[in-house]
């Protein structure tokens, strides 16, 4: 039985839009992307610099997403990964009196951010979320709390590797100083 193909991923129905280039961020080196490219390291200076031009509308609903796109496609499901930090964060700081919102407004100016310098959020949002967690003594240990939910919800390897990148480069004992605006920073400096 002969499959068939995404026709936004088969190369036949593309016009010359869908192959560009970008600037890299640190560099400005051109990187050349294809419309299905979620982000490629620069060949210069290897930094990973994220495809502005990519879109995953289909993968929001397709139930071959992650078939078709593979890992990536998972934070665009329902259950996607945002929604799972996110729901995490519900879950734990309930009880934490006006931060949850105040978190979230941060996390937007996060997303924000990273949108403008072409960087990916899930390591960032995954980590803010944990640190926040830790800062409010709702969990004990960042990493063992991230192999949890790793665990529970099959995070794909490359993120798991990002967040713990994150985690590791944060001084934890400096949290209960720290606002989450300067958490967020510290954060947006190490990626």
């Amino acid at each position: 039985m002969i499959g068939t193909k995404c026709p936004g991923q088969d190369m036949r129905y593309w016009t010359a839009d869908d192959v560009h280039e970008e600037k890299c961020p640190e560099c400005g080196s051109e990187v050349e992307f294809f419309k299905t490219d979620i982000r490629l390291r620069c060949p210069n200076c290897k930094t990973r610099v994220v495809n502005p031009k990519f879109n995953m509308g289909c993968a929001e609903w397709c139930a071959y997403a992650e078939q078709c796109l593979g890992p990536g496609a998972k934070g665009l499901k329902a259950g996607s990964l945002k929604n799972i930090f996110l729901g995490e964060l519900e879950k734990h700081g309930a009880h934490v009196n006006g931060e949850i919102e105040y978190i979230k407004k941060v996390i937007e100016a996060a997303e924000k951010s990273l949108e403008e310098n072409r960087k990916d959020i899930l390591p960032t949002l995954a980590s803010l979320v944990i640190l926040f967690l830790k800062k409010n003594d709702l969990i004990t240990d960042p990493n063992t709390y991230l192999n949890d939910i790793e665990n529970e919800n099959s995070l794909p390897q490359k993120a798991t590797k990002d967040i713990r990148e994150i985690l590791d480069r944060i001084d934890v004992s400096e949290l209960p100083g720290m606002s989450l605006n300067e958490i967020k920073d510290n954060i947006l400096e190490v990626i």
